[in-house]
């Protein structure tokens, strides 16, 4: 006698065919139900988030709100997008494109195709446009929180019957904040290919040429940079001993230069500049070329015995003057 055994069920082998395309659509139903429920928590979090900063002082709007990129990204379109702080400083933008990677909803990049309109305390605005201008933030519960901000092609155009503003265009821009130990905050701005409309000495430097700019600071006490206008936050902390610490600044344009070493600022009740600055200064003149400037003069005497047409001394800021060593260069700068 002989014993067959059962043939095998090919209904099973079948089965085991479609097991991987039974897996592949239950990991996308539940990476599609995860997207989503994302979305809620992104649109539950902007939500809280605006509602805190309201109840601080700040703004945080807009008139309408997309969210898209399924699957891997998590983006939002805001139309009429506004951000301000409770000095007067703010940010708003007809279009503004935001994009995170779905694993962190904390860090943002930010696009303003149409540009953006900045708005400065007791100033005006300025319309801010280019070929591209993006921004990232993250750590929004520091202050400063950590933004970065760049431009490419930027033009600056003041709202008329407002005040003039220092940078007319740039080929290159970069901004950055970062806030630090100590209640200190640290700002770090650069531009290059840049035509200003600077007043007094650095407006001499600069006169109608193509600038490169470069500025590092750090500020103390910055959390006491509050108030119910731009004015009385920047009395509060100049009452809390805020000061600037430069670290770095530079200012190239054509044969002009002029670079800060170093030194500490403060402002007065005025809103104006004070301290000192250890700074040097060269500034060439051509043969013939009429000397208007006290700069001039001492650097077309340096020329002519033959050294290297360089200042070096002391940048003081008191009584609402600029003093280069003993030289009367013009008004302080005032915050205010």
């Amino acid at each position: 006698m002989t014993h067959n055994d059962a043939a095998p069920s090919r209904k099973a082998r079948r089965s085991r065919l479609f097991t991987p395309f039974i897996l592949a659509a239950l990991i996308a139903g539940g990476w599609s139900y995860g997207w989503f429920w994302l979305r809620g928590q992104a649109e539950q979090r902007m939500d809280v988030q605006a509602a805190d900063l309201k109840s601080r002082g700040y703004d945080l709007s807009w008139s309408a709100r997309t969210f898209h990129g399924f699957p891997f990204r998590m983006n939002v379109d805001l139309t009429n997008a506004r951000v301000a702080e409770p000095t007067g400083w703010a940010v708003r933008a007809p279009v503004l494109k935001g994009e995170a990677e779905i694993f962190d909803l904390t860090h943002w990049v930010l696009v303003a195709e149409q540009g953006v309109v900045l708005t400065r305390p007791e100033a005006g605005d300025v319309t801010i446009t280019g070929q591209a201008l993006r921004a990232s933030i993250s750590h929004v519960t520091e202050y400063p929180p950590r933004i970065s901000v760049e431009g490419a092609k930027l033009t600056f155009t003041p709202a008329p019957g407002t005040k003039p503003f220092q940078l007319v265009s740039a080929d290159k821009m970069q901004l950055h904040t970062r806030s630090g130990p100590d209640d200190q905050g640290a700002v770090f701005f650069k531009a290059d290919g840049a035509k200003t409309a600077f007043t007094g000495l650095l407006g001499r430097l600069a006169q109608d040429k193509t600038a490169s700019m470069l500025l590092e600071t750090r500020l103390s006490h910055v959390s006491q940079l509050r108030g119910r206008n731009w004015e009385a936050a920047v009395k509060r902390w100049s009452a809390a001993g805020g000061q600037i610490t430069l670290q770095q600044s530079q200012l190239l344009a054509g044969d002009a230069e002029g670079k800060i070493k170093s030194g500490v600022l403060s402002v007065d009740d005025q809103g104006r500049v004070t301290g000192s600055l250890n700074a040097a200064l060269k500034e060439r003149t051509m043969p013939g070329q009429p000397i208007t400037t006290p700069e001039q003069a001492v650097a077309a005497a340096a020329q002519a015995m033959g050294a290297e047409p360089v200042i070096e001394a002391d940048l003081k800021f008191q009584n609402g003057r600029t003093y280069l060593g003993i030289l009367d260069t013009g008004p302080a700068p005032t915050v205010y």
